[in-house]
């Protein structure tokens, strides 16, 4: 029964994954004018269903990489890569989103440069994507701040440590415990937002184990 879940959810995230991407593409085309000029009455409605397209997008791809997860057929393609530039790109990304609710989305640079490392860069990117996506939906007001550290940087013992601090609600105890368990979401986050299926950090605990890594939160 398990497997057959699982396949069930592979193959319907395939098939739901097609025609959303090519919804997002047309809807993409219209906002930028490629098929006329429109009114802008229109382009707020526009964005929104762009905006709940894309949530489809990634909550799709969330169903495919947990069907992956569990069959075991989740593989990564590591290769030297410098970890700056992929939390740069995910808060370039996010900003906007930040800006909107009017929160500080700083990024703490760290002293020493980051070493070259070894990592599959989307299943890395898709985890400090999900911190910061989690950090700014959750946070009323204030700040969110992104710091890269370089631990014992002198020794052949590295660590290398991404920490995503905000100024939200918090959590309890009992919460934490269970945070990267899947389909689970705390109170403060359900009470904020109604969106989310509790499957990200889930996710993103997978793929930092993948790379020997570890994740938490206090």
């Amino acid at each position: 029964l398990d497997k057959a879940k699982s396949e069930f959810v592979s193959i319907a995230s395939h098939q739901l994954r097609t025609p959303l991407t090519a919804t997002k593409g047309y809807i993409s085309l219209v906002l930028e004018g490629t098929y006329g000029s429109i009114n802008e009455k229109f382009k707020k409605p526009l964005r929104n269903v762009y905006y709940s397209n894309e949530r489809l997008i990634h909550l799709v791809n969330d169903l495919l990489s947990l069907s992956r997860i569990e069959s075991g057929k989740m593989t990564l393609e590591k290769e030297p890569t410098d970890i700056s530039e992929i939390v740069k790109s995910v808060i370039d990304e996010l900003k906007i989103k930040a800006e909107e609710k009017g929160l500080r989305l700083i990024l703490k640079k760290s002293t020493s440069a980051p070493p070259q490392v070894l990592l599959d860069k989307e299943k890395i990117r898709n985890v400090v994507l999900n911190l910061i996506d989690n950090a700014i939906r959750y946070t009323k007001q204030g700040s969110i701040s992104v710091k890269l550290e370089i631990r014992n940087p002198k020794s052949e013992n590295q660590k290398l440590l991404i920490s995503v601090t905000d100024t939200g609600e918090g959590m309890t105890k009992a919460e934490i415990d269970k945070l990267f368990e899947s389909f689970s979401r705390g109170k403060a986050g359900a009470k904020l937002s109604a969106e989310g299926a509790g499957l990200g950090l889930y996710i993103a605990r997978q793929f930092v184990e993948m790379h020997k890594g570890r994740i938490w939160a206090t």
